[in-house]
């Protein structure tokens, strides 16, 4: 792995990167920045990055702060969300996301990343929030106006799409749906066996019912399917070992609600905001046998969207995947990122 360093603070982020792909076709590549979820680090999209280059693709997998690799948080900026005032949070929130999008600044200079072409075809970023990482996606685009004029003006020339898969609706300031579960929050689970119960059924596929109806009664909450097995038992030793991480940062999103539903509408829905990346989409992807969070808090990303006059954002439920669709089903993920990078 390596690491970038991204502002005059010295603050760096380790990364793994696919690298260019072999100069065999005219179209210029397409750059994917990928961010990670909670418990689960950047080389857990190895397998995306493994069939970057088929694709005409770089992938670049970003450890955010507080894993390993990256600059760790400081005691103020880990107690901001928790105990800090209103500001101290939204600014929280506000950085997580400028982090980002300085990397990406800074990863396209130092590499010469091409800018999209004409005809849109290639060329360009996209940057992808996977789970609990769409808090630091959607703050990068929220907060893009907070950067520097040359990075905004290179951000605006390279911003082709931002990809939302399966954030939790926390992730967007929302409450959790009625019914709602997890072994985390479950106070009858002893807080020793939060982590690893979590790790099994976050990995599990679900059977739920007919999800044509938008109904969250549909929705299975706990009991996962026994058709097929959760990912964790297709990771082997080394792989755990190699990307899984224990960071509780659920109490830091229960505590920051009401800043992240700001910044993810404004990511989503400010006409300025998205004005000053022109050349952006916004996708909300999520698979169908998935745990139900990322099932309901697209329905409401549809329904907001739907509010305001619609086509702020794209959707697609990719059939078959559940929550680690990147390391289950690679070649799905591929297809869905081609399609919302188009």
């Amino acid at each position: 792995m390596s690491s970038l360093v991204i502002n005059d603070q010295g603050i760096e982020l380790r990364y793994t990167d696919s690298g260019a792909p072999p100069s065999t076709s005219s179209t210029p590549y397409i750059t994917l920045f990928m961010v990670h979820g909670m418990g689960f680090i950047g080389p857990i999209f190895k397998k995306i990055q493994a069939l970057a280059h088929s694709s005409n693709l770089r992938v670049v997998a970003i450890n955010r702060r507080g894993y390993t690799g990256s600059t760790p948080l400081t005691q103020a900026e880990a107690t901001a969300p928790l105990a800090g005032s209103d500001e101290d949070k939204a600014t929280y929130i506000a950085n997580r996301g400028l982090e980002i999008a300085s990397f990406i600044d800074a990863f396209i200079q130092k590499h010469n990343i091409p800018p999209i072409a004409v005809d849109r075809k290639g060329g360009g970023v996209g940057l992808l929030g996977w789970s609990a990482g769409n808090v630091s996606t959607l703050s990068a685009v929220a907060y893009v106006d907070r950067l520097p004029p040359a990075a905004q003006k290179r951000l605006a020339s390279y911003m082709r799409a931002l990809i939302l898969q399966e954030p939790p609706s926390l992730c967007l300031g929302m409450p959790l749906p009625p019914g709602t579960w997890s072994p985390q929050i479950d106070p009858s689970i002893p807080e020793k066996c939060h982590e690893p119960f979590f790790t099994q059924w976050i990995t599990s596929y679900f059977d739920h019912g007919d999800l044509s109806t938008r109904d969250t009664n549909v929705l299975s909450y706990i009991v996962p399917s026994v058709s097929r097995r959760p990912t964790i038992y297709a990771m082997s030793p080394e792989d755990r070992q190699e990307f899984v991480e224990e960071v509780p940062e659920g109490p830091a999103m229960f505590c920051t609600m009401a800043q992240a539903l700001a910044m993810y509408r404004r990511a989503c829905f400010d006409r300025d905001v998205r004005a000053r990346l022109p050349e952006l989409k916004v996708w909300s992807l999520t698979g169908d046998v998935t745990p139900s969070f990322s099932i309901a808090s697209f329905w409401t990303i549809q329904d907001e969207d739907k509010e305001r006059g619609g086509g702020f954002v794209n959707y697609k439920m990719i059939p078959g995947v559940n929550h680690f669709m990147h390391w289950d089903d690679p070649e799905k993920a591929i297809q869905a990122y081609l399609e919302a990078l188009a």
